[in-house]
């Protein structure tokens, strides 16, 4: 399990802003960077095994939708401990994390492997700067670490293009060998979009592999919404650990047919 401690918090200061219409759910998540000094944070370290050592900032409560990329949800900390583990999963190559939030998946990644690319991508611009910040207080060496504004599904097709860029500056390969993502489903409605944009992103490398985290199960609608897009996209779907009957988390791996 991942130890924390040498823990720095951080008192938010006031932000005022005039009230906003209902009906404006979209905009507000847009400009949730805008929220960020209300939130109270902490600096922790986190551990795994003897090769990972993660400085993180983040917030210390769960802070609602607006700021939901600045918390550490469950399945970040699960995933990091499986990879940990499980380290031949990782290339040497590019690394995607989707809905990244603090970026503690992606950072672990980074001090496993060190001759990787990773990327971070995220569709709030301040959970980018929080990232920015992560990766930038680390004590080890680790991969390259590189962030990108990306929005899942169609919408985002400029930015996924703009990631392959990314990736072929980084590295001259414009591959993703490895996406991960830990409670990035929330709705049924995410799961289309989402792997759209896991598709696209796996088009130039047909062994290249998707790791997701939950630390919930997912209602039957849900879950066949899952197979639905997994079929859609010829992606085979295994359960490589399950734990929710103990309050834990289930990883699934994706791959091409």
């Amino acid at each position: 399990m991942a130890q924390q401690r040498h823990c720095h918090f951080q008192k938010p200061s006031g932000v005022e802003m005039e009230d906003m219409e209902d009906g404006n759910e979209g905009m507000l998540t847009d400009v949730g960077f805008m929220f960020d000094a209300c939130l109270e944070k902490v600096t922790c370290r986190f551990d795994y095994g003897a090769d990972v050592s993660v400085l993180l900032t983040y917030a210390t409560e769960e802070p609602g939708a607006l700021q939901s990329g600045h918390y550490v949800w469950p399945a970040a900390p699960a995933l990091c401990e499986y990879l940990e583990s499980h380290r031949e999963l990782i290339p040497g190559g590019n690394v995607v994390e989707l809905g990244a939030g603090c970026g503690l998946t992606g950072l672990a990644i980074a001090q496993l492997r060190p001759d990787a690319t990773v990327i971070f991508t995220d569709h709030d611009p301040g959970v980018l700067k929080v990232i920015e910040h992560n990766a930038g207080q680390q004590e080890r060496v680790q991969a390259a670490c590189l962030t990108q504004s990306l929005r899942w599904g169609p919408d985002g097709a400029a930015e996924v293009a703009a990631l392959e860029k990314l990736q072929s500056q980084a590295n001259k390969l414009c591959t993703t060998d490895l996406i991960v993502g830990s409670d990035v489903i929330y709705a049924r409605e995410v799961v289309p979009l989402l792997f759209w944009t896991v598709d696209r992103l796996l088009t130039r490398d047909p062994h290249g592999v998707f790791l997701m985290c939950s630390s919930f199960g997912y209602d039957d609608e849900t879950e066949k919404e899952i197979d639905v897009q997994s079929a859609k996209y010829a992606l085979n779907r295994e359960i490589v650990r399950c734990t929710l009957n103990e309050k834990g988390s289930r990883i699934q791996q994706f791959t091409r047919r």
